[in-house]
């Protein structure tokens, strides 16, 4: 009945593990319906991700032809930058050619200005005396014009005396024969003695007349000698003009000759101007009409002068004849009193009268031929002067012609000139601006190709983080279907052992009483694998553990490698920014170089603008007098341009010196572009220094990955072999058996703990690596760009010291997998006395049996099947077709089920093999770390075939 009880106890038990084999099966069919819907997802997401790849290469592809088009565009613009550079100093030349020809044209029309300026100074001389000889002559005029009215009353008097004159003449001539003179007179008053024999009254009153007449005419006399005296002293007054202006004639022989030497100068410059001349005709033919009007008026000023010289010459003859009237009015008068003597009674005394008016007459005549002869002296000397004036006039006015068109021809030339410069002034402004739209346009494509690659790169490193979780998430589908495959074997091999223990169930109605011997070893197993099932819960839990702590990392690693991305990306806009900088450098100073040129064209402009400006004045002060106060504004203003011109010769020169430094240091064999290369290659070369120190980083982080995912593995195999090894012993404690051995493997297990524990800190200590390398990599975000070289030599510090760890690491591992491989040796050897402890007792049971019981047990315990790498019993399938072959013979029978159960106990509570990969070193890698595929297990080894004592 006990055994009964025993064996209705183990049905039970084995129901109960049905029940659970069953559920198991359930849970599993769930898994399997579960991981077909989860791979039709991860068959989508990985469709998803490789349109996604596709994305990412065609991404990839535009990012190559942007940055390719990008160079092309900085190579286009630094080759235009070297062609503006190239065409700014031909510019130059050109206008330091210009700036000398300008030079030149100053000093010509500074030369022209003062002979100008002396021309206008004789011009206001000529002015001056023209003006003072008119004063003469209006002075003259209102001096002449009673004299004039005098004179003709005179004359109409003299006829009339004239007409008596000769009438008295003839009465002389007839009455005085004796004296030749008077016989005319006594002729004359013969035959008018008659005619005036009824006209005595009227001689009477007449002679009353002629006495006032005379009173008058002597009064006339003194008045027309105080005249004389003022003449005299006008002709004082005019030998002290005449030598003023020999005077002036010596200073204007000194200007002329000045005015020679010019010539001369400017006959040179004409000369080298006479090819320039022939392009300046067209523009000469349009102002010669102004030329013409110009001429006319001086032909008008000249008119004017020949009028006022007529006017003189008629105010001379009409001072002469007045003369000679005078003259004749004196003999006149003294005939007329000899008449009066003669027609009177008082002949003798009008005879002595007429005598003494005689010697009056002779001496005035004498003194008025006098007079008139030095009159008629100065008359000629005064017109030689004005015909040597006259002369010098004509002269100084062809040379004054000649200066004006020397003068319209440099204006011309420099208007000219000044024209073609500020055409080319305004083509350079208008390339100057359109360089600086082109340049700023230029800027702003760079810059918005350049945020454009900055968004390209952080899409690339965004897609390659993508990429990189997506390969990881492919790697993790891979293992789930390895998974997968692994779970539909074992639920093949479930089904199998289902309907095994199916037929097992209805053997073990019948075979109560057999299975009752064999319970105690099977119980006691039972137990022990309970106990290890327990145990391999527990690893199972600290493994999902040790995967969220290996996600944690790699979502580290992730970031990891994200900001190296991202310094790179920095690095690599850090080399880029300093050629942009030299090429904003470049425009910086094309800029200025444009601007202190068009101040220098508005300094030319409003030099050229204050060159006709003094032109036009010229111009007027040619055609009309200028005052002392325009001649004097005329000098200061001059003054000011020379100062002007001072100015900008030292401004074209500090230009042009700065020019010079500027080539010599930024020039293509300058020193600063020079230190400039020097100091782009020493960057080029640290860049790639830090290429290389990057790319072994990042070759390093992926041995450290790839170690660490091994590591992790590792300690997955471990965790499992542990809790294996824990189960075992616990169900060796629980076993009545204690010795030695149990206790030798209590103590390894403790050690496997300590181990565990280690490698535990181990992995924390590296935990706390990465998080000091993530800090220090977030630090650097905020770090200079110079900072950065430093902040990578402490990642390579930090990076040997994670090597040397690693290689620690290695070492622990190495010693952990000697470990394991004497653990594995001494389970074998714990193995192999369990066995013999087995067959032990089945030897002690089978002794009381018969002998063909014994012989049936012997072949039963050589029967026993091997067990294989995958987990299953040889022969599994065949056994239910032999227990059904030899179910006649009982012994057998029971034989057969005995073993059977045995095979069933082992395999049923028994786990697949897992494969543990340790690391080991090779020379293949740089860390030395490749996997070696190790087998772990409670199943007895290979070539153990029991035996029978």
């Amino acid at each position: 009945m006990h055994k009964l009880k025993e064996a209705q106890d183990t049905l039970d038990l084995q129901s109960q593990r049905l029940n659970k084999i069953e559920n198991a099966a359930r849970g599993n069919t769930i898994l399997v319906g579960d991981l077909q819907l989860k791979e039709r997802e991860y068959r989508k997401t990985i469709n998803t991700f490789e349109t996604l790849e596709q994305e990412r290469d065609y991404l990839k592809m535009e990012n190559i032809r942007l940055r390719q088009e990008m160079q092309d565009r900085i190579d286009k613009l630094d080759f235009q930058l070297r062609s503006l550079s190239a065409q700014h100093q031909v510019t130059e030349n050109d206008n330091n050619k210009r700036m000398v020809l300008l030079e030149q044209s100053t000093q010509a029309l500074s030369m022209l200005e003062n002979e100008n300026g002396r021309l206008t100074q004789d011009k206001d001389t000529l002015k001056r005396e023209i003006a003072v000889s008119k004063e003469a002559m209006d002075l003259a005029r209102s001096k002449f014009e009673p004299m004039e009215k005098e004179n003709a009353t005179l004359r109409v008097e003299i006829k009339h005396l004239r007409d008596e004159n000769g009438n008295l003449q003839k009465r002389i001539g007839e009455v005085s024969g004796q004296l030749s003179e008077l016989r005319s007179l006594t002729q004359s008053m013969k035959d008018e003695n008659e005619k005036l024999a009824g006209s005595w009254k009227s001689l009477a009153e007449e002679k009353q007349k002629l006495v006032k007449q005379l009173e008058v005419s002597e009064d006339k006399g003194k008045d027309l000698q105080s005249k004389v005296t003022l003449l005299g002293a006008e002709k004082d007054r005019l030998f002290h003009e005449k030598m003023d202006s020999n005077n002036k004639l010596q200073q204007i022989l000194v200007n002329n000759e000045q005015l020679e030497r010019t010539k001369s100068v400017l006959e040179e410059q004409i000369h080298d101007q006479e090819i320039e001349v022939s392009r300046a005709k067209n523009i000469a033919k349009k102002k010669q009409d102004q030329f013409v009007d110009v001429e006319e008026e001086l032909l008008d000023y000249k008119k004017a002068n020949q009028d006022l010289a007529s006017e003189l010459d008629s105010v001379r003859a009409y001072y002469e004849r007045s003369l000679e009237q005078i003259s004749t009015l004196e003999s006149g008068k003294k005939v007329t009193q000899q008449q009066a003597e003669f027609a009177l009674t008082e002949r003798d005394r009008l005879k002595d009268e007429v005598e003494k008016l005689n010697k009056l007459v002779d001496n005035k005549a004498k003194e008025y031929k006098r007079e008139k002869e030095e009159i008629e002296e100065v008359n000629d000397s005064l017109k030689n002067e004005l015909r040597q004036l006259r002369h010098d006039n004509t002269l100084l006015d062809n040379k004054n012609q000649e200066l004006e068109t020397k003068l319209k021809k440099a204006n011309e030339d420099l208007m000219r000139e000044a024209t073609t410069q500020q055409q080319e002034l305004d083509t350079w402004k208008d390339t100057c601006d359109r360089l600086t739209a082109s340049v700023s346009r230029k800027e702003n494509e760079i810059q918005t190709l350049s945020d454009r690659l900055l968004d390209m790169e952080d899409l690339t490193s965004r897609l390659e983080g993508d990429n990189k979780v997506l390969k990881d998430e492919c790697e993790k589908l891979s293992e789930d279907h390895e998974d997968k495959v692994k779970l539909k074997d074992e639920n093949r091999k479930l089904i199998q052992e289902r309907a095994e223990n199916e037929q097992m169930i209805k053997l073990l109605e019948t075979q109560k009483e057999v299975l009752t011997k064999s319970s105690e070893s099977s119980l006691t197993k039972l137990h022990d694998v309970e106990q290890l099932s327990g145990k391999v819960e527990q690893f199972r839990n600290e493994n999902e553990h040790l995967r969220e702590r290996i996600l944690e990392l790699e979502k580290v690693r992730d970031d990891l490698v994200n900001q190296k991305e991202e310094l790179l990306a920095s690095t690599e806009l850090i080399y880029k920014k300093p050629r942009l900088e030299e090429l904003e450098n470049k425009v910086e100073e094309l800029r200025h170089a444009n601007r202190q040129l068009r101040e220098i064209n508005d300094s030319v402009n409003e030099k050229l603008d204050n060159f006709q400006q003094e032109n036009l004045e010229m111009k007027e002060a040619m055609v009309s007098s200028a005052p002392k106060i325009e001649v004097e504004r005329l000098r200061q203003e001059r003054d000011q341009l020379e100062d002007e011109c001072e100015q900008l010769r030292r401004e074209k020169d500090s230009l042009q010196t700065r020019h010079e430094e500027y080539v010599k240091d930024y020039g293509p064999e300058g020193e600063v572009s020079y230190q400039e290369k020097i100091k782009i290659q020493k960057l080029n070369r640290e860049k790639e220094d830090l290429e290389k120190q990057v790319a072994l980083i990042n070759g390093q982080l992926l041995l450290v990955e790839s170690s660490k995912k091994r590591l992790d593995e590792v300690v997955e195999d471990l965790q499992t072999e542990i809790v294996h090894l824990r189960k075992e012993l616990e169900e060796a404690e629980k076993q009545p058996v204690s010795g030695p051995e149990v206790d030798h493997l209590q103590s390894e297990i403790e050690a496997l703990r300590e181990e565990l524990e280690k490698t535990q800190r181990e992995k924390n200590k590296k935990d706390t690596l990465i998080r000091s390398l993530k800090d220090d990599l977030e630090d650097t975000r905020t770090k200079q760009p110079h900072q950065i070289r430093e902040s990578l030599d402490d990642v390579g510090s930090e990076l040997t010291e994670v090597k040397g760890e690693l290689h620690k690491l290695i070492g622990v591992i190495q010693d952990k997998d000697r470990n394991i491989e004497t653990l594995e040796t001494e389970l074998k050897l714990s193995k192999e006395n369990l066995n013999r402890k087995e067959r032990a007792i089945n030897e002690m049971r089978g002794i009381g049996s018969d002998s063909d019981d014994r012989s049936l047990g012997r072949a039963g315990r050589s029967r026993i099947p091997r067990r294989s790498e995958d987990g299953k019993t040889e022969k599994d399938v065949h056994r239910s077709k032999s227990l059904t072959d030899k179910g006649s013979n009982s012994g057998d029978r029971l034989q057969s089920l005995i073993s059977k159960y045995r095979s069933y106990g082992e395999t049923g509570n028994t786990f697949p093999e897992r494969k543990i990969k340790p690391l080991s070193l090779s020379g293949s890698s740089k860390m030395g770390l490749v996997t070696k595929g190790r087998s772990f297990g409670p199943a007895a080894p290979k070539d153990q075939i029991p035996k029978s004592s």
